[in-house]
């Protein structure tokens, strides 16, 4: 430990950020005791830890938010999902949208695009676009009828974050060359390429405004799997991290994000049964449970019933925000266990814009279930991949996306009862959340119950404990 240590008495930004030092004290003080925590001027807590004069300005501008405050300074990866010069959007004054929306026998296919344009390789950002561009173009994909169905238009409400004024005529063009299948209506356009958002926050108004509507999310950026995928002894890697691609060749995948923008627009993400009952309200390609509730590429169809009830997403990452200095303090007094994923601010980053799914989530999804050499193949027509595609009930593979977690890890994990049980990607985490967002856990029917470890444990306790559930747990079991 020399080597640390010495590394730690040489630096006064490791020493500001050291959790032994001030920030896990202030931490404890501001969980325990609220505004009462915060240490006067004069006392000898600002003297006697290192970086003590920073701590104390820093407390003295933001109070018990001063550890949230260092988090947002300190880690350049830190910042909000949504931009700042966000401007409202109220969906009910253009005469040709209600025109399509309204009074149209075939309703148009509702699609709200999150566009990003990177500031390297903006060329395959632009083949993406034009790839997901020509499979709305293309029509609904119909597995009865193994066909495209082009009698269904395109209302693309769509958002950039990033780009230069070519990359915005390019945009206009394809909209332009496609007008009689797909009605563009730019929403915003931001300078930030961070601002990945911002489509959330319009599907989530115009969802309030016209709730018995339908849509779908898509973006041009796949956020998804991460490089374990192409291995095809992906199980057999431990890869701890969350999944993302870095490299923007992979990140902008024209051929995947295309074939995943044709599946989660097509009939068969359908949210209904075939009988017509509602059996989910969002459907997208390769649910996972973990290590948050998400699609593969963060591309989804929904209900709008379903996202009025959530959380406004600016709203919801600023509660997650709150919420996770109370995790990171629950971790750390063993009321949480983290042996699966890492838990760490990679975690919060994403799980903001990812998982503001909600207590009542039922998720359904599309996708191929197997993977063979073939499907690594940069040539095989759309039509061609969709036919292996089927419908189903979400959850219905692993649990994490390939190179997340080891399948073998897990279930030897699992037979560990006292950790399993307190495990904060399985139920302990998610009813923490639910409870802390929402007030209230899914209902008895729910699949969470289902497919969680030890649901029947935790459903009970989520109803008779309420919000102390978690603690009651961990009580329980020490």
């Amino acid at each position: 430990l020399r080597g640390p240590r010495l590394r730690l008495e040489a630096s006064e930004d490791l020493q500001f950020r050291e959790y032994y030092y001030l920030p896990g004290n202030l931490l404890k003080w501001f969980h325990l005791y609220g505004s009462e925590g915060v240490p006067g001027p004069d006392s000898w807590a600002w003297r006697a830890f290192p970086a003590g004069d920073r701590w104390k300005e820093l407390v003295g501008l933001h109070g018990e938010k001063a550890v949230d405050a260092m988090v947002e300074r300190s880690n350049p990866r830190f910042h909000s999902a949504f931009a700042s010069d966000h401007s409202v959007q109220t969906f009910d004054n253009d005469e040709e949208e209600k025109d399509l929306l309204l009074r149209s026998n075939s309703p148009p296919v509702v699609v709200f695009y999150q566009i990003s344009y990177p500031r390297e390789d903006k060329e395959n950002a632009r083949l993406a676009i034009e790839a997901q561009f020509d499979a709305l173009s293309t029509g609904q994909y119909d597995s009865v009828t193994n066909s495209f169905d082009r009698r269904r238009k395109v209302l693309l409400y769509y958002t950039t974050a990033g780009g230069s004024i070519q990359d915005i005529e390019h945009l206009s063009n394809l909209c332009k060359r496609n007008a009689d299948r797909i009605t563009c209506r730019r929403l915003g356009m931001h300078d930030a390429e961070g601002s990945y958002g911002e489509s959330l926050r319009h599907l989530h108004t115009f969802c309030n405004a016209r709730p018995s509507f339908d849509a779908v999310r898509i973006a041009n950026r796949f956020q998804g799997h991460n490089d374990a995928k192409h291995t095809f002894d992906a199980q057999k890697i431990r890869v701890n991290r969350l999944p993302g691609y870095k490299d923007a060749k992979r990140a902008f995948d024209a051929q995947q994000i295309r074939e995943i923008t044709s599946a989660v627009t097509s009939k068969m993400c359908r949210l209904t049964s075939e009988e017509g009952e509602e059996s989910c309200n969002v459907c997208g390609t390769e649910f996972y449970p973990l290590p948050f509730l998400h699609f593969a590429g963060n591309m989804f169809s929904t209900s709008c019933s379903h996202v009025k009830e959530l959380l406004p997403p600016t709203m919801f990452e600023k509660r997650m925000n709150d919420i996770a200095s109370d995790a990171l303090l629950a971790k750390i007094e063993e009321i949480f266990a983290t042996r699966l994923v890492r838990f760490d601010e990679g975690y919060w980053d994403r799980i903001s814009t990812r998982s503001s799914t909600g207590s009542d989530l039922g998720p359904c999804d599309i996708a191929r279930m197997t993977m063979d050499a073939s499907d690594e193949k940069h040539d095989e027509t759309t039509m061609r991949m969709l036919e292996r595609y089927s419908w189903s009930p979400a959850p219905r593979r692993g649990s994490a996306p390939p190179g997340v977690l080891d399948l073998d890890s897990e279930s030897k994990f699992q037979k560990k009862r006292k950790v399993a049980l307190r495990e904060y990607y399985y139920l302990a985490g998610n009813v923490f959340r639910w409870w802390r967002l929402y007030d209230r856990v899914p209902s008895p029917d729910s699949w969470a119950w289902r497919w969680f470890p030890d649901g029947g444990i935790w459903e009970t306790a989520a109803r008779s404990g309420g919000v102390y559930a978690v603690e009651a747990i961990a009580d329980r079991i020490v």
